[in-house]
């Protein structure tokens, strides 16, 4: 078990937390999980998170003098394989008098690192953040609590949010996890909590890139409506095929755990994040109420993505992001489409309110083979989790209901 401080490049600092299996290294810009890492059945050591190859080590792309080839988005100088979006998921845009940066100020700015450690009745190693909003006409603090637990393959994280103001506050809240090679690769397999899906809508980012038909649809992952006309199956990682596409699906109301899933077959290891589902959310909690999926399979020939605009894409990644917002259209089209698929795209945060929302992302090695074909069902036992593939099951030691990191919450995030 470790806990450290550590300096990535001049001025980018970056904290690491680290258990018996898992690593996990946090940058204090944006708040990137840089790597979340497990041992695999080599005995070596895999990073589930893409360390994009364009990605900028300066201070910012403000500063960069090829600032352009990022397309002055520090969004993308800075990017990382998971990120809290808050309180706008999407491009960049103004709202009334307020500016929304791209993904929302938590993850362009600096979060501050209040204090870290271990929690000697526990074990646990954790890290304490906080971020203000950067617009006095959104006022609000985030405080976020990062925690690894002995034996467990699981970061968890728990944000609180509070209104500082006399106002109510709406936002969108989504975390943005991606996976990317060396772990993600053609032939592994994709699966989520939700069993209703919607492809992009037009004139949204991916109207130039998709092979789906756009704003269809649809009950089956496997069988996603092609613009061509017939299916394709989402389940399964295809690899560079020169699209990129979108879909968001909804994690049904009756649900007391929502999730995302992507096994890697050949690596036997499964990527799995898990949150409360609509179901078992408390009064404070903010519900994540869609399962969105970022196939970015070659189909962006333009900077970062490619060395030069019309070049080649070199980046193969997949975003299994969990959300409250209308597509990743932002919180100005998730305010003019309340509602997506029967669920709110977007929150509201009454005056001088808290509201907390818990997440964990578990990473892991697996025995049973005949998990290769995906998780298709979970279930909650006082232990942890039961992933499923048909009557197959593997069990993973972790704390499904959050008690522990509710605990943290208690000694360490103080109003």
């Amino acid at each position: 078990m470790d806990v450290r401080r550590l300096q990535l490049w001049e001025g980018r600092n970056a904290t690491m937390l680290s258990n018996e299996t898992l690593r996990t290294v946090i940058e204090d810009q944006g708040g990137m999980v840089l790597e979340l890492s497990n041992v695999n059945h080599q005995g070596g050591r895999t990073n589930a998170h893409p360390l994009y190859w364009f990605r900028g080590t300066g201070l910012s792309m403000v500063g960069d003098e090829n600032h352009g080839f990022w397309r002055n988005s520090n969004l993308l100088y800075n990017l990382g394989g998971n990120f809290l979006c808050f309180p706008n998921f999407g491009g960049a845009h103004r709202y009334g008098n307020v500016f929304h940066e791209p993904h929302g100020w938590t993850a362009n700015g600096q979060w501050t690192v209040v204090k870290y450690g271990t929690d000697f009745e526990t074990g646990a190693n954790w890290v304490l953040s906080s971020m203000k909003s950067p617009d006095s006409g959104y006022p609000c603090e985030v405080r976020k609590i990062d925690v690894l637990l002995p034996g467990q393959p699981v970061l968890y994280t728990s944000v609180s949010v509070k209104n500082l103001g006399t106002e109510p506050l709406v936002a969108n809240t989504a975390w943005h996890n991606t996976v990317g090679s060396p772990f993600l690769e053609s032939g592994c397999v994709v699966n989520v909590s939700a069993q209703s899906f919607l492809t992009a809508v037009e004139k949204s980012e991916f109207e130039s890139t998709a092979r789906l038909a756009m704003g269809k649809e649809f009950s089956d992952l496997s069988k996603a409506p092609l613009a061509a006309g017939g299916t394709c199956d989402l389940t399964q990682v295809p690899g560079m095929i020169g699209f990129t596409d979108f879909v968001t699906g909804v994690v049904p109301k009756e649900a007391r755990l929502g999730w995302s899933s992507v096994v890697n077959p050949r690596q036997q290891m499964v990527y799995f994040s898990f949150f409360p589902g609509p179901a078992a959310v408390e009064p404070d909690e903010i519900s994540l109420n869609f399962n969105d999926l970022w196939m970015q399979y070659g189909g962006r020939p333009w900077t970062p993505w490619a060395l030069y605009d019309g070049g080649t894409d070199h980046t193969l990644c997949l975003g299994v992001e969990n959300a409250v917002g209308y597509y990743a259209e932002g919180l100005a089209k998730s305010l003019a489409n309340p509602t997506a698929l029967g669920s709110a795209t977007y929150v509201t945060l009454p005056p001088a309110s808290v509201r907390f929302q818990r997440y964990g992302t578990l990473f892991t090695s697996y025995e049973n083979t005949k998990i290769n074909g995906g998780i298709q069902s979970v279930e909650q036992v006082v232990e942890g989790l039961v992933l499923k593939h048909g009557k197959a099951w593997t069990f993973v030691d972790c704390d499904s209901t959050f008690q522990t990191l509710r605990e943290m919450e208690k000694k360490l995030i103080l109003w």
